[in-house]
Order: structure tokens, then sequence, then C-alpha cells
């Protein structure tokens, strides 16, 4: 047994595991000799999933269909994975969206689900999952989260607050578990070249990272730090932007929302 899956197996969990960085993490656990449980809605990239860590890595896939923002998403989980010992938990999953606080398209609804996804997901299972770890006395947990988290941006507002919640739940569960020999790393990703590529094309994707660049970087940070901001020069960035007052930072993150996804022009807010 090598000190990874020692530390972190026999089984690794990964929420929204089957596609884009989610993807990666679940190859990067198979690779390392933990079985995955994988916990995604669309059954046939699960399905591909499943066939794929076997095939490649030669470890056990368990493909669990959920809706995350589900109000009985923990039981629905508990129930597929049963007695398997989780020591890995990945929270990956998220709803995300740019745009004015108040849209066209959607209502107070699609916001309550992103507090159910990007909030209550990572909550729930981090409750459920890590309380075995601390008795084992070994374990690790990644909350992925956004450098939108890491300030209030403008355009992003809900999306920028459920990120900063996983930001600040990561490093403070950090110094909670550390005694208990348990890994926390909050994970607040730069631009990625993931699912939702389509909408990047046509940015300078020069400093993009590809999903497996991000989790490489996740992993090895994994148990020497609270939290990590991704990418060198989104690193960069966030330390400059740290020399800054509030509200020169706020005008920046507004405008490369403005520039880069809203058509160059700030978006009505819909008052009804």
């Amino acid at each position: 047994m090598t000190e990874f899956t020692e530390k972190y197996g026999p089984w690794a969990l990964v929420a929204g595991g089957a596609q884009g960085i989610g993807e990666a993490y679940s190859h990067y656990a198979a690779a390392h000799g933990l079985n995955v449980a994988v916990l995604d809605r669309d059954q046939a990239a699960l399905n591909k999933m499943a066939g794929d860590l076997t095939k490649k890595h030669g470890v056990e896939c368990l493909p669990v269909k959920v809706d995350l923002s589900a109000a009985d998403m923990l039981e629905q989980v508990v129930a597929a994975v049963g007695n398997r010992e989780v020591g890995l938990l990945i929270y990956n999953a998220g709803i995300a969206d740019v745009g004015p606080f108040f849209k066209t398209n959607t209502g107070l609804d699609f916001e309550k689900m992103k507090i159910a996804v990007n909030v209550m997901g990572p909550l729930v299972l981090t409750y459920h999952f890590a309380q075995p770890m601390l008795k084992r006395k070994a374990g690790g947990i990644v909350l992925m989260s956004s450098g939108a988290g890491l300030k209030g941006a403008p355009y992003y507002a809900h999306y920028s607050a459920t990120k900063a919640y996983d930001i600040a739940l990561g490093q403070a569960l950090w110094g909670e578990f550390k005694p208990y020999n348990v890994d926390v790393l909050a994970v607040a990703a730069g631009m990625t070249l993931s699912t939702a590529s389509e909408a990047y094309k046509h940015l300078d994707t020069t400093h993009f990272q590809t999903p497996a660049q991000l989790v490489d970087e996740a992993m090895e940070a994994l148990g020497k730090m609270p939290m990590i901001v991704s990418e060198a020069n989104h690193r960069a960035n966030h330390e400059k932007m740290k020399q800054l007052p509030d509200e020169v930072v706020i005008g920046y993150l507004a405008n490369h929302a403005i520039t880069n996804f809203l058509g160059g022009k700030p978006p009505e807010q819909a008052v009804k």
C-alpha cells in the first residue's frame, strides 16, 4: 500500500466527478490506487467514467446518479455508498453564471438551487464523511471554489458569495481537522479549459489551465496549506489585487465580466 492510499484510501468520493475538472479528479484518484465513487447527474457520463476508470486504472468505480440540489441528496448518496470507507472527499460540483443580480430568465428558485449545490452540498457531504476520517485519524477533503470567491464580484454576485463560503469552510476545517491527521484544502480555481470552454472561445486562453493541470496543482497542495489559488498568473494577479483598495478591485472585477462575457456594457437589472 502506498502512502497516498494509506492516507486517503480505500475510496475517493468525487461530487460532480464525471466531467471536466471532476473527471480529472476521478482519474487522479484512480491513478493513485483509490477506488472512486463518482457523483453526477449525467448518466451517460457516469457510464463512460465507470468504464474508463476500471479499464485504465484497474480500480473499482461506483457511479451514482444524483441531483446534488435535491433535499434528500445525502440520503441518496449514503445509501449508494453503503459501508465503503471514503478516505478522500472531493466536492467539485457547482452552479455558475454571469449576469445581473436580477435576471430576466431566472428567479429566486435558481438562486436557491445555487445554495443547495454550492453551499449545502459541500456542507452535508463533509459533515457526514469527515466524521469517520476523524475517528480513523486519516483522510482528505478538497472543496473546489473559484477566484470569484476571493472578493465580491459584480455580475457573479450570488455565485461569488457561495464560492466564498467554500473557501472559508475549507480554511477553517484545515485548522480544526489538522490535529486529527485529516487534510483539508480549498481551491480558488482560475480560468480552466473545462466543459465550459465554449464560453471562452473568444478569449486569450494563454494562462488557462487544463483540468489535469489544476488537479495536479491542487493535489500537490493538499496537506501543505489551507487554500491554493490555482495557476501562476492567477496567483500573481491575486497578490497584486490584495494591495489595492476594495473599490478598485471590485471595479476591475466588474469590468472583467462586462468586457469578456456581457457584450461590453453593463447589463440592466430586470426590476419589475
